[in-house]
């Protein structure tokens, strides 16, 4: 793609400023960086994906990922976890939702999400966002049951790496479900 492309990706599409939701806790301001590379978001004309998860409103993770990052991270998966993750998104993308209030995937909202756990996700250029989207805390296990170990075991690598003040019990991309033994 050229230089030229790459600046006009976001052209004509609406957006708003991004909201104070999806600024760092930590910082209280907009990301500024690419939280798997270091480099600035404002150098990347293709825009980036900014993710926080919370738990009865408290923020227990949050990062921010440059589109080419995004992508490394996707081509990392393997290839059964792109497939079953892309037909589990396909069987499931509730197309007529967008935003934060209620599951992308299901018809929970961040209310009725068990223990009000959620992940919130925007796509966002400069100070704007494009698209926004909330998967409750079911919908991630859910996703999580569907991705092979290898891909897990490289999500899990991510997270020592970038956040190593998190608690290891801690999962974003939650484990496998304990069965429950009755």
């Amino acid at each position: 793609m050229d230089e030229n492309t790459s600046q006009n990706h976001f052209e004509g599409l609406p957006s708003e400023p991004i909201p104070e939701v999806l600024f760092s806790f930590y910082e209280d301001r907009p990301f500024k960086s690419c939280t798997r590379c270091g480099e600035s978001l404002s150098d990347f004309p293709d825009g980036y994906k900014v993710s926080k998860n919370f738990k009865k409103g408290e923020v227990i993770i949050e990062y921010a990922l440059c589109m080419p990052c995004v992508e490394r991270m996707l081509n990392e998966a393997s290839d059964e976890s792109k497939r079953v993750l892309q037909q589990f998104q396909e069987e499931r993308y509730r197309e007529d939702v967008s935003g934060f209030d209620d599951c992308a995937l299901c018809e929970k909202t961040q209310m009725t999400a068990r223990g009000e756990e959620f992940g919130l996700t925007g796509i966002c250029q400069g100070l704007n966002m494009f698209d926004s989207a909330m998967i409750c805390i079911e919908c991630m296990e859910e996703m999580s049951e569907v991705i092979s170990d290898e891909t897990r075991g490289k999500w899990n690598r991510f997270r020592e790496e970038n956040f190593p003040g998190v608690p290891g019990d801690f999962e974003p991309m939650p484990d496998k479900p304990t069965p429950v033994l009755l």
